[in-house]
Formats: structure tokens, C-alpha cells, sequence
């Protein structure tokens, strides 16, 4: 399936592909136009995300809280991730032993929760105290792909999905930049973006085709759910 999921880490950088239109000699669906691009990738928060670079969005179940929506901080294995919920925790709330993402600083004296001395948005830290002041978190978890659904996903799973036709929802098993595969036996591979779906994309190194002998020369595109703010 390739290498991991990119992340990207601000709004300046690793914020996506290149668009489809400044590619050399492009072939590409109709509804894509400019500046959409092929692939996906993740992001640790909002401040990331925005309509023309958007990151995957995905269902989270950290253990210790309710499930909730949430955002890729890296990826530890083919189906494990690091993520954090966008539940807002308020500093004093903060437990002892638990991970978590400062969302906002605000008066909250960082360096006696255990974030360090140089405490700034997005850093990860363990929980050594809970904070006296008006800073945010968010808490962070490792979380396994599952196949289920929204409201249904057990502790300690997560799911991100995708949609072939504008309306089935499909839950992924593995997530590259550029590739999805699904849960069927035997799993159906997908080519995976933000923007549109329903289409099909040749294969790289295939003549491609549209009849039914050369279907296998070609990928559904499918739109995997994002967040764009």
C-alpha cells in the first residue's frame, strides 16, 4: 500500500499534491479542476485545514472518553494512528497520566503540567499536574482502524471513511497518501482525494480503457471525509 500517510504540519507546508492542472500532459476526471490534486493527508488540527488543503477527518474512541470527531497527529503502524479528539478540555481538567495536545495557551503556567518551558500550540505532552489557568487541550490517544460506523466505534478504535458515488459510505481499512482499501473479501483497492468521487482513474503504467475487458486497468476515485477549517 506504500509508505504512511503524510501529515501535514502547517499551512505553509507539506499542504498537499500538485494540482491536477499543472501536471505534464493531464488526464484526469471532469469535476477536478483547479487547485485540486489526487492523494490526501493528514493533520494534527483545524488551524491546518483549510477548503483548497484540507486534511482527513476521522471518527475517534480514546479510551477515558466519548467518542467523538477527530484529527491524524501521526501514523504509529498500516492500521494504528496517534490521533486527538476536538472535544475541548479545559486545563484543570486535565488528568494526571494522560496525553494531550494544547489547543490554546491562554494563562495557564505550562511548565507545572508537565508540557515544558516552551510549551506552544500542537505540542503533545503526558499529564504531570492539572493547569490553574484558561488554557485549552485536547485529548490524545492511539487509536486502530475499524470497520464501523459513526456513534458505533468501540474504546480504543477509530474509523475514517470515504464515499464512491456521492452517497455509500465506505469504511477504509488502510489509508496511504494516495490509495484506500476497503473491507470486503478480497479487499478492493481505491484511489483516494478530497474533492470529488464517482470517476475512475487509470492505473499508472496501464493503458486504461473504458470497456468492461479493461476494467482493471482502471481505480474508483473516491472522496474521503476532510475537514477544510
Amino acid at each position: 500500500m506504500g509508505r504512511p500517510l503524510k501529515i501535514k504540519k502547517s499551512t505553509v507546508s507539506d499542504i498537499g499534491f500538485n494540482s491536477v492542472t499543472t501536471l505534464t500532459a493531464p488526464v484526469y476526471p471532469e469535476p477536478m479542476q483547479d487547485p485540486q490534486f489526487f492523494g490526501v493527508v493528514g493533520g494534527a488540527n483545524a488551524s491546518v485545514a483549510t477548503s483548497t488543503y484540507p486534511v482527513v477527518k476521522c471518527r475517534v474512541h480514546i479510551t477515558g472518553q466519548a467518542e467523538a470527531d477527530g484529527y491524524i497527529i501521526t501514523q504509529k503502524g498500516s492500521t494504528k494512528y496517534q490521533v486527538a479528539s476536538v472535544t475541548v478540555i479545559n486545563d484543570e481538567s486535565m488528568v494526571v497520566g494522560k496525553t494531550y495536545r494544547i489547543l490554546t495557551l491562554g494563562t495557564t503556567v505550562w511548565s507545572t503540567t508537565g508540557a515544558g518551558l516552551t510549551a506552544a500550540v500542537g505540542d503533545v505532552f503526558t499529564c504531570l499536574g492539572a493547569g490553574a489557568g484558561s488554557g485549552t487541550v485536547q485529548l490524545v490517544g492511539t487509536c486502530v482502524l475499524a470497520d464501523e460506523l459513526d456513534t458505533f466505534v468501540s474504546a480504543g478504535n477509530m474509523n475514517i471513511t470515504m464515499t464512491a458515488d456521492n452517497s455509500s459510505v465506505i469504511t477504509i481499512s488502510r489509508l496511504t497518501n494516495h490509495f484506500a482499501l476497503d473491507y470486503s473479501d478480497p479487499k478492493v483497492r481505491y484511489a483516494v482525494n478530497f474533492f470529488t468521487d464517482g470517476s475512475t482513474v487509470i492505473k499508472s503504467g496501464t493503458s486504461g480503457g473504458a470497456n468492461t475487458a479493461s476494467q482493471q486497468n482502471q481505480l474508483v476515485l473516491t472522496a474521503v471525509e476532510k475537514f477544510t477549517s
